[in-house]
């Protein structure tokens, strides 16, 4: 079994594109105020926007409540791209590499289609591709839309 590998998932959403990104970009520490799986967020170094900023977590995953530190990796608002790293914690026991990718494109009727990839390294061969991650985002977005 291979250690490292991508995952990703796909859907449409009800909002024009700049209306997501920048509910991710610009207000993500409303999150947890929209989505019932995210329990806590909060700011362990510098902002919610800035590319550097490290923020802790607590989502449910699989049913079971997990921790861990996110950083903002790169923001290209021309492109409607945000990346972040995700470590520490719980997740950091499971995946050396857990970088989180959500690219946000308008269709031509007004709406738009958001895609987000994960790029993981695993721990062990013992530790599963992190399809849980991927449920944990399609289900949280309906909340979202």
């Amino acid at each position: 079994m291979a250690l490292s590998g991508k995952v990703s998932i796909e859907f449409g959403i009800k909002a024009a594109n700049s209306q997501w990104f920048n509910l991710f970009h610009k207000n993500l520490n409303q999150i947890q105020n929209i989505c019932e799986r995210v329990h806590q967020a909060h700011v362990h170094e510098g902002d919610w926007h800035t590319i550097g900023s490290v923020k802790n977590w607590t989502f449910i995953i699989d049913g079971k409540l997990v921790k861990h530190k996110e950083k903002v990796e790169a923001i290209d608002e021309s492109k409607k791209t945000l990346t972040w790293s995700f470590f520490d914690e719980d997740l950091g026991q499971q995946y050396k590499v857990f970088i989180l990718t959500m690219e946000v494109n308008e269709k031509d009727n007004g709406s738009a289609l958001c895609k987000c990839t994960i790029q993981y390294e695993l721990v062990n061969e013992n530790v599963e591709p992190p399809y849980a991650y991927l449920d944990f985002i399609n289900k949280s977005s309906k909340h979202v839309r």
